[in-house]
């Protein structure tokens, strides 16, 4: 295709003038000229030294030349097509072009297989005016002419193209953006850092939106706070205004929020929860530059995107805590030790209050405190447990010890939860949480009643030595079982022995996993609808 250029005022070779004008390598414009490729004012021109005056009127037809690279018989996705430029979607695990360090089949390799056109134009690049990284999927424009090639290119350089890209992030991010320069990493030469102007960097503009989840305080990764933040993600909708190297993962790894999958800008258990870096080109919006018609593309993510966004949603979703109560007798203790061979995370009040019932524990402090020596007679040993049931015997006092103790109980199970509030479940046995009455949660834990009938609890408790004045007496500090029963949310009766209690309890959990994977595939949809 002839192509046409007026001399500006400065004037120059005309090999070196043609070659900046077109991009094409100079040694390339010299065998156009002396191949009688070129004109002067209409005039052939076989001089590649020839010094151009203001004004003059070139015309250059550049040879067809076809290239050497091989055509792959492939299926690619192309969303939009005309005689000068394609729009299509690269898939992950793709490179976009050939280079020294990767001869495999290339993009370029598929876009030749549709596009024959495409090996009329030289180098190693046909039509390639943009890139992804080899596993970020989704849209890039094609040029199918090196005229379209030449417009495409000054289109980018002057950031006249919009992309924007989906990215899964470890973390809670906050809406944001970053203008740090980005350049060559100083040690690593295959990584790109954050690198200031003076120091080579280029500038760089990214910003971000947070797209899932809406509300939730932003929390940003830390090295020492990665048991807690293991979960948690945010799906973003990431613009570029700027086009450098593993742009999008400098930055938001920078920023404190790395993306799933990422091996070369991750933590390692941040790279292993994905197949890939989770980034996929999203939108893209430019203008024709032969037509002038505003032209938009979107893109949902491939599967292997929206199964790791459904495993995090999952994940999210099943941090359920348990309070398992009932009864004395009931089977709350045998409840716990199955949760803990299932490897689930447990807390007994009992074995709680034992604990702070020890030397210079919280419960032994308070006790002396208040009451002198009358239950924590000597400062070596820990509270005496009998003396202290006795006196709760009486009303006022029960209820005046039970004041003291009950919080204490109350923070160590909080923090509990807290701790494993990312476990599949967490149980925390506490015999009297419908009689204490507890001050509202920061959340609100599924209630579990082990119940069995009163004829088989007595049995169990007297294989225990309890007499029945000491079984009375326990009684009298609980609410009837049929109470509990009512106001739980879950009853799992236990009268035939620890496998049928065994089996309903895991029966239980197993429906509630379904019920979270349907909640995450309800979200997933939803976040899918919004996309489209």
């Amino acid at each position: 295709m002839k192509q046409e250029f007026i001399a500006p005022k400065r004037t120059g070779r005309l090999d070196s003038f043609l070659s900046e004008q077109t991009e094409i390598s100079r040694s390339k414009i010299k065998k156009y000229i002396e191949n009688n490729a070129v004109y002067v004012n209409s005039a052939l021109c076989t001089d590649p030294s020839k010094k151009l005056g203001e004004g003059d009127i070139i015309e250059l037809t550049p040879e067809q030349e076809e290239n050497t690279l091989a055509a792959a018989k492939n299926a690619l996705t192309i969303y939009y097509q005309d005689k000068f430029l394609a729009v299509i979607e690269k898939k992950p695990g793709l490179t976009v072009h050939p280079c020294p360090s990767c001869q495999e089949e290339t993009l370029v390799n598929h876009l030749l297989y549709h596009f024959p056109s495409l090996k009329t134009m030289e180098g190693e690049r046909p039509g390639i005016v943009h890139r992804l990284d080899k596993d970020t999927s989704g849209l890039m424009l094609v040029a199918l002419t090196e005229e379209s090639r030449l417009k495409l290119s000054e289109a980018f350089s002057e950031k006249q193209i919009k992309k924007t890209y989906l990215a899964l992030v470890q973390g809670i991010c906050p809406n944001g953006e970053s203008r740090e320069p980005i350049g060559r990493h100083p040690a690593i030469k295959t990584k790109m850092a954050l690198v200031p102007l003076n120091k080579g960097g280029r500038e760089a503009f990214s910003e971000w939106e947070r797209i899932y989840p809406k509300e939730m305080t932003a929390q940003k990764i830390t090295a020492s706070d990665t048991n807690k933040q293991n979960e948690k993600f945010s799906l973003l909708k990431v613009q570029i205004h700027t086009g450098r190297t593993h742009q999008i993962r400098v930055h938001l790894s920078a920023f404190g929020y790395p993306l799933l999958g990422d091996e070369v800008y991750a933590p390692a258990y941040i790279a292993a929860k994905a197949p890939r870096q989770m980034l996929h080109a999203y939108t893209l919006h430019f203008t024709h530059p032969f037509t002038g018609e505003e032209m938009e593309f979107t893109s949902l993510p491939p599967a292997d995107f929206w199964e790791c966004l459904e495993q995090q949603l999952a994940q999210k979703q099943k941090a359920i805590p348990f309070i398992v109560t009932g009864n004395s007798g009931s089977g709350k203790s045998a409840l716990l030790e199955i949760a803990a061979r299932q490897n689930l995370p447990t807390f007994s009040a009992d074995t709680c209050i034992r604990e702070l019932y020890k030397v210079n524990n919280d419960a032994w402090y308070l006790l002396k405190q208040q009451y002198g020596t009358q239950f924590v007679p000597d400062d070596s040993k820990p509270v005496d447990k009998i003396v202290l049931a006795k006196a709760m015997q009486d009303p006022t006092m029960k209820q005046e010890i039970e004041n003291l103790l009950h919080p204490l109980v109350y923070n160590r199970m909080l923090q509990f939860f807290a701790d494993n509030q990312y476990a599949p479940f967490a149980i925390a046995e506490i015999p009297l949480w419908f009689e204490s009455k507890p001050a509202k949660l920061p959340f609100k834990p599924l209630t579990i009643c082990v119940s069995a009938t009163k004829e088989i609890r007595y049995k169990r408790l007297k294989t225990r030595n309890w007499t029945d004045d000491v079984i009375a007496y326990m009684e009298s500090w609980q609410i009837p079982q049929e109470e509990k029963i009512r106001l739980a949310d879950f009853e799992i009766p236990n009268n035939q022995g620890l496998a049928e209690l065994e089996e309903k309890f895991l029966q239980l959990l197993h429906k509630l996993q379904e019920k979270n994977i349907a909640s995450a595939a309800a979200i997933l949809a939803e976040i899918k609808k919004q996309l489209m």
